[in-house]
């Protein structure tokens, strides 16, 4: 329990003159940290059950000193950051306030978030301390920067006043984008007091503004429901489930846990399953459900990539209108195409410190593959690789189209525009994960490009010392959980749900059949 003293002390030097003003003014570079030794040692030493001595932090807080980036008005704030709970955390506090060293409101936040690491449960004097040092931010600041905003949110949701981070989560949109750890704590913390409302609008805006959902949240919303009599469970399980396959989000390994766990009684039977590479459930021997982009889609898809990626004005900053005008021609004259082969993605597979004529030699393959199985093929590459002088290059000329981009371009918006505009059967041959691109598509038409690619982009595994070529198919079924016809999901599981992971077919599924 941290002291009544310790936060009266804070109110009186955190909070001097009276004075409203910026309260970020310590923190303009919050990702300030030490060197890895460092943090290391004194991550090594805060690991341990006993807490420091009056020396030791002295000598913490002195080597943190001694490199050059940080001084008295940071140091405290850095040592706060290394703390693995709130115990270490009011530790270093109460020896702050015996050396009488002055502190700033970096430390108050710092100080907030860590309470939501309390080694037990949090207890009523806890909240009342939360509240306390809350309301005294609030007094002296009219608005709080980002940084302060999220760590209050991290210890406010902890406690009967969560509502008030609504409030703190409109302050940090002043400057940016709240982090995913701001819209978990709310939706969390709403689910758990029955606000069903909050919590599903905490979940579509952070989804809207490309930050991930974690397993708190879902783990809330899965016991909420539980507690509701007078609901449908399985209703709000398909919700929780829907929701993940509309915004293209993989549940964890935990979440599944607690699906598998789901009592008898719910009408759930929940089983571990794999899918084979055809879409098969090894459980319930059904199909997974085909990915579909219709013609109207995909037309759609074709019409604005130009527009939204190839003119976007970030790309013309390396490539030119006379560059565009001159493939534009090129593909008049040579379409249609069965493949577009990113020509350098495949070059570089093996390394980039191989010889030219290593380079042609691995395009070359991967296009007498094609060609073997009566394929016409549109390979893009760069100028420079004019200077690749080999029978290989010979071989490329004369058995498929050519286009070498200015070596300055970048060449993924060529090959994803000469794919769309040869039809809704071509394929397209690269490693690249084409992230920005689908990201300045917008939203929605992200989505249908998301589909696309999943469905036709073919890559590189190796070559054989023969010169036959292993290539990556696509998975052409749902990555993402989806329901049958049979009233039943399919439900992939990632290890960690909040770092996201490649967009491909994952290892591990659940079968859930809704009795």
């Amino acid at each position: 329990m941290f002291a009544r003293s310790h936060v009266l002390w804070l109110r009186r030097i955190s909070f001097y003159d009276n004075v409203r003003y910026y309260a970020g003014v310590h923190q303009k570079n919050p990702k300030l940290q030490p060197a890895t030794a460092t943090v290391e040692s004194i991550k090594a030493r805060l690991a341990s059950s006993s807490t420091p001595t009056a020396e030791e932090w002295k000598n913490i807080r002195l080597n943190i000193l001694n490199e050059r980036r940080f001084n008295v008005t940071n140091v405290d704030s850095v040592v706060l950051g290394l703390c693995p709970n709130l115990r270490m955390g009011q530790s270093y506090i109460a020896f702050l306030n015996q050396q009488g060293l002055q502190t700033n409101l970096a430390i108050v936040g710092k100080l907030l978030r860590l309470y939501r690491l309390k080694e037990g449960k949090l207890t009523e004097e806890d909240e009342a301390d939360i509240w306390r040092m809350y309301s005294e931010l609030r007094e002296q600041n009219a608005v709080l920067d980002a940084n302060t905003c999220e760590h209050a949110i991290n210890a406010l949701t902890l406690t009967k006043h969560w509502k008030h981070c609504l409030e703190l989560l409109e302050m940090i949109k002043i400057s940016g984008t709240p982090d995913s750890s701001s819209y978990n704590c709310i939706a969390t913390r709403a689910f758990q007091t029955g606000d069903e409302s909050t919590g599903w609008h905490m979940m579509q805006e952070m989804c809207e503004n490309k930050r991930l959902p974690n397993d708190d949240s879902f783990l809330a919303w899965l016991d909420y429901s539980r507690r509701q009599a007078d609901q449908d469970f399985h209703s709000n399980l398909e919700r929780m489930l829907q929701f993940t396959n509309d915004r293209s989000i993989f549940l964890s390994k935990r979440v599944g846990t607690a699906l598998l766990e789901l009592p008898a009684e719910y009408g759930i039977r929940v089983q571990e399953t794999r899918i084979t590479d055809n879409g098969k459930c090894s459980s319930c021997k059904g199909s997974l459900s085909s990915i579909v982009v219709s013609e109207d889609m995909f037309q759609s898809l074709r019409d604005k990539f130009l527009k939204a990626v190839l003119i976007n004005k970030e790309i013309f900053n390396r490539t030119t209108p006379e560059e565009l005008n001159r493939f534009q021609t090129f593909l008049a004259k040579t379409l249609p195409y069965d493949v577009v082969i990113d020509g350098l993605n495949v070059a570089f597979s093996s390394g980039n410190q191989k010889s030219h004529t290593v380079y042609a030699q691995q395009v070359a393959a991967v296009v007498r593959h094609y060609v073997r199985h009566k394929k016409r093929v549109l390979v893009i590459g760069r100028k420079h690789m004019d200077k690749w002088r080999s029978k290989e290059m010979k071989y490329i000329r004369e058995n498929s189209f050519l286009f070498l981009t200015d070596d300055l371009s970048q060449d993924d918006p060529f090959l994803l525009y000469a794919a769309l505009e040869s039809g809704p059967k071509t394929d397209f041959f690269s490693r690249d994960l084409m992230r920005k691109h689908s990201f300045l598509l917008g939203d929605e038409l992200s989505s249908v490009f998301k589909r696309w690619q999943q469905e036709h982009q073919y890559s590189l595994l190796s070559i054989m010392p023969d010169g036959r070529v292993l290539i990556k198919a696509p998975f052409k079924y749902e990555l993402y959980a989806h329901k049958s016809c049979d009233n039943r999901w399919h439900v992939p599981l990632v290890e960690l749900g909040y770092r996201i992971p490649k967009v491909e077919k994952q290892n591990d599924w659940l079968c859930l059949g809704i009795e």
